[in-house]
């Protein structure tokens, strides 16, 4: 939960530290000039909301199992932490249908 939500966070903040950084640049540099800075947060907040889903959507796992597939938890071997995957269903034949004997 945490790896997909700071990225989005701080995609959301972006757009935010640039228009400060940018404030900066234009105090140093047209002192003598007043800013409106309140009409550009919309704008900033729209685009930081865009790049948050934008972050959303790009971090998201599509690497999903198929339907037929079995989960493996996590596992212990010969002292080796086996992370948990899935695993292709197993190709036993299938104990409910009786196997008729050949003639």
């Amino acid at each position: 939960m945490i790896r997909t939500l700071v990225p989005s966070v701080l995609l959301f903040c972006l757009p935010f530290g640039l228009y400060f950084l940018w404030l900066g640049f234009q105090k140093k540099r047209d002192a003598e000039e007043a800013i409106d800075k309140r009409k550009h947060f919309s704008w900033i907040a729209i685009v930081g909301f865009v790049l948050a889903i934008g972050g959303f959507v790009f971090f998201t796992d599509f690497r999903g199992a198929t339907p037929d597939e079995v989960y493996i938890p996590p596992s212990y071997k010969d002292g080796k932490l086996v992370p948990g995957h899935f695993a292709p269903p197993t190709s036993a034949p299938p104990t409910s249908a009786p196997r008729t004997p050949a003639p």
